[in-house]
């Protein structure tokens, strides 16, 4: 079963999954962990060698400065690498940090064709769950501080909070919305342990009883706010 959990910036998704993942194993659940950013290790990911001698930290300003469609292709292809690598995982529960998700929401807001944002969805297929972890993004500043992103800025290379927040509250408005018309599972942060319960309860559901693939959005459909 893949389980996607993803959400906005500052959602604290690795740091759930990592706990998920001590859980699973307690359970003695077979369970693996998949990430956009396992590229840069070529053990893992030895496509991604030419990053080698690339800084993560680098790369995430990069991004930023990309043309829309090169961005939206290059963040296309770190999903697909991780999807393709979930759906070859032998293991009763695979978790993908992150998603295509927040990146179509992204992309959508900053103008990409849409056309393109819908192709990369539908050829990225279906995974069997996903789990929305909701922030607010006043909460999500403060919890990220100064490790933000121009990307997560709206492409602010200047970092503006004012901007982070007008760029994720959208990014949110969007998401929700999804969330509420394919009935994702919407899991509040507000509180660490809170959560980690919340999706233990849900994995426990899912692994009963499997549910079928759980399409991405349409990215097609524009963002709900202008």
């Amino acid at each position: 079963m893949i389980v996607a959990i993803d959400g906005p910036d500052g959602a604290g998704k690795s740091t759930q999954i990592r706990q998920v993942e001590k859980w699973a194993a307690d359970e003695g659940i077979a369970c693996r962990v998949i990430s956009k950013w396992d590229v840069f290790d070529p053990s893992v990911c030895p496509d991604g060698r030419f990053l080698r001698g690339t800084r993560r930290e680098e790369l995430r300003v990069c991004i930023a400065e990309m043309s829309s469609t090169s961005r939206c292709l290059f963040i296309a292809w770190l999903i697909a690498s991780a999807v393709a690598r979930a759906r070859k995982t032998v293991a009763e529960l695979v978790l993908l940090d992150g998603y295509w998700i927040k990146h179509a929401a992204a992309e959508l807001i900053l103008g990409t064709d849409p056309s393109l944002v819908e192709a990369i969805g539908a050829a990225l297929g279906p995974v069997d769950a996903v789990l929305y972890l909701d922030v607010r993004p006043e909460e999500s500043l403060r919890r990220k501080g100064r490790d933000i992103t121009p990307y997560e800025c709206g492409l602010d290379v200047n970092l503006d909070a004012t901007r982070f927040l007008a760029h994720q509250r959208r990014l949110r408005d969007q998401l929700l919305a999804w969330a509420a018309e394919y009935r994702w599972q919407v899991i509040g942060t507000d509180s660490v342990d809170g959560t980690q319960a919340r999706i233990r309860d849900l994995l426990r559901q899912l692994l009963a009883q499997p549910v079928s693939g759980c399409v991405p959005p349409p990215a097609s459909a524009r963002p709900s706010v202008a």
